[in-house]
């Protein structure tokens, strides 16, 4: 198996048809290199009822849950963990520090880093955990960046294009490049899932990233110190890479395939890397972005969606949310919300802004009736279709979200529009005057459903057609 665009159209494949994830244990021209794609990818909202396995299954797995968990229970889980932090536990030494390289024996080229996407502008590091000291704040800060390798011991720093406000680790950056200071980092490679789903999320820049770590896969997450710094790393990570950002060290990234679009050219900062620490057979993972829905895409609908719920929950008017999804389908521009319980004309729009407000993704939003299940795609874009009156339900909005670059708007402005559109049925409405819904769950009983699935899975039904005796 080749590495340069091989594996990662082998995880694309997998993607796209819900299949495994894929472990590459013989990479062309690397003795010793091993490969993972497609950890935490599901099959997507559209695959469900007919993939056994869904989208949020294998995150689900990975921080001590069982695979098949409801979604919305799922969902509420990731909120109440997040609640409640576990604070890591320290050692002295561990399996990320088995082998150590150093100096002029550091060489990235040694490693299969796979090139992705035909137009990438070189190998990138897709699955990692950029972890750098803000030394103003005392504290160390975590977050998930694409690294595109730019010589032996060179990563160049991946950005987003037409954020409106800079991330953490660029403000950390630029403020230490004021002071003309050089600022450490250890990028981990193959951290333990909580510290990966931890990386997603949106948090305070001095919050205890570890310790919700912890929190959200239950136990503490065990750390050493890192060889160059006083930053700590999770003692069973694949590998670490070590050294500094230097002041005014830029060289050009991209083009990246990523989520929607490839990214163009940008001039960013560099990760100078002094030492490597790994396993004595690291095995590297990493993401086939792009290909639908890929690692980042599940992981940013699940943790995300969690997020969003806890914080409309927050407002005056959050209370009558049932659940809130991202589905992987709309590349995590689209929220849907369950309304759950009897509400006041106006709270869709009021929880819409409130969406759009707090989401740097979402630019669409549709509210469905309570009946609508958390994983039932096509039934809440069939409600979209078919109880929506346009004339009063559908609601665009003036300019004012950050324009992104797949939509169809002059870019001589740097804002777009949001679109909501309210799908559920008019609050003043007598329940008898509601149209009945016509699905398998909604008109065969309960038991019937189960006995004729579970003879659909015994007898292995094909897709061709078949004949009852």
């Amino acid at each position: 198996m080749d590495c340069d665009l091989e594996a990662s159209a082998i995880c694309a494949m997998s993607q796209r048809t819900g299949g495994p994830a894929v472990q590459f244990n013989k990479v062309k021209g690397y003795k010793d290199g091993k490969l993972v794609g497609s950890l935490f990818a599901g099959p997507g909202f559209m695959y469900w009822p007919q993939v056994d396995r869904l989208m949020h299954g294998r995150l689900a797995l990975s921080l001590g849950l069982e695979k098949d968990i409801d979604y919305e229970e799922f969902q509420e889980t990731l909120i109440e963990r997040k609640k409640a932090p576990i604070r890591a536990i320290e050692v002295d030494g561990g399996p990320c520090q088995e082998v150590i390289i150093e100096a002029k024996d550091v060489d990235l080229n040694k490693y299969p880093i796979p090139r992705l996407h035909d137009q990438d502008g070189g190998r990138y590091l897709t699955a990692q955990v950029v972890f750098v000291q803000d030394k103003e704040k005392q504290c160390t800060n975590s977050g998930i960046y694409r690294l595109m390798v730019g010589g032996r011991n060179k990563l160049v720093h991946g950005s987003i294009p037409r954020r409106t406000q800079p991330t953490h680790i660029e403000q950390i950056v630029e403020k230490a490049a004021r002071k003309n200071e050089p600022v450490p980092f250890a990028i981990v490679i193959g951290a333990p899932p909580p510290v990966y789903a931890a990386a997603f999320m949106s948090l305070p820049a001095t919050t205890d990233e570890y310790a919700i770590a912890g929190g959200l896969g239950a136990n503490p997450v065990v750390l050493v110190k890192a060889k160059l710094s006083d930053i700590m790393v999770p003692v069973d990570a694949e590998m670490v890479l070590e050294g500094h950002i230097h002041p005014g060290e830029k060289m050009e990234e991209g083009p990246f395939g990523s989520i929607s679009y490839y990214t163009s050219k940008m001039s960013n900062f560099v990760y100078d890397v002094k030492m490597i620490t790994h396993r004595q057979k690291p095995l590297l993972p990493f993401i086939a972005e792009g290909a639908k829905p890929s690692d980042s895409m599940c992981i940013i609908s699940c943790l995300h969606a969690a997020e969003l719920l806890e914080y409309c929950r927050g407002t005056v008017f959050g209370s009558v949310i049932k659940w809130l999804t991202i589905p992987v389908e709309a590349k995590l521009t689209l929220a849907i919300v369950s309304l759950g319980a009897q509400r006041l004309p106006g709270f869709p729009a009021r929880i819409a802004r409130a969406i759009y407000t707090r989401s740097p993704y979402i630019r669409k939003v549709i509210f469905v009736d309570p009946d609508v299940g958390a994983q039932e795609l096509a039934i809440a874009l069939n409600d979209r279709v078919n109880k929506v009156n346009h004339g009063t339900n559908v609601f665009i909005s003036p300019m004012g979200k950050p324009l992104g670059l797949t939509e169809n708007h002059g870019f001589d402005g740097s804002l777009s529009s949001t679109w909501t559109t309210d799908a559920t049925w008019r609050f003043d409405r007598p329940n008898e005057d509601k149209a009945r819904r016509m699905t398998f769950e909604a008109a065969i009983p309960k038991d019937v459903r189960d006995r004729v699935v579970a003879l659909w899975k015994k007898l292995d039904i094909p897709q061709e057609p078949v004949v009852m005796d």
